[in-house]
């Protein structure tokens, strides 16, 4: 049932050198899990630990649970070393007419471009975040 309210967060680092990670990540409803696998949950602590180099990328998977009226929300967000780059926010709430998906806390020494999502009922679908340095 819920499955159907899913997202998955395409992260891209497109620094010339150095590393992003995410940090503080929270399921507030719904559940992270492994890419390509809805039924192979992971913890915040999992997601905490993605680390993405400089010309790479990597995705942060999320659903609603099987059999269960919700879908998901949730948060995490990306720093390059101590500096906060941004907090990553997502709505996909199950029953709903309208998705959310916005880039919050926005750091002006970065450029971050968000790509194409669905806002309509159903998943989100995959989202581009794309982060740059200024400058």
């Amino acid at each position: 049932m819920a499955y159907a309210q899913w997202v998955v967060i395409h992260i891209i680092n497109s620094f010339r050198n150095g590393s992003i990670s995410v940090k503080n990540a929270e399921a507030m409803w719904g559940k992270f899990h492994k890419n390509g696998n809805k039924d192979a949950e992971i913890g915040a602590g999992e997601v905490n630990k993605i680390s993405v180099g400089a010309g790479s990328s990597e995705k942060v998977s999320s659903c609603g649970r099987s059999d269960s009226a919700s879908g998901t929300e949730g948060k995490f967000d990306i720093y390059d070393g101590d500096n906060r780059v941004c907090t990553v926010y997502w709505s996909c709430p199950w029953g709903s007419k309208s998705n959310n998906f916005q880039i919050q806390n926005r750091n002006k020494d970065y450029g971050i471009t968000l790509g194409d999502w669905n806002q309509d009922s159903g998943a989100l679908g995959e989202v581009d975040v794309d982060i740059s340095r200024k400058g």
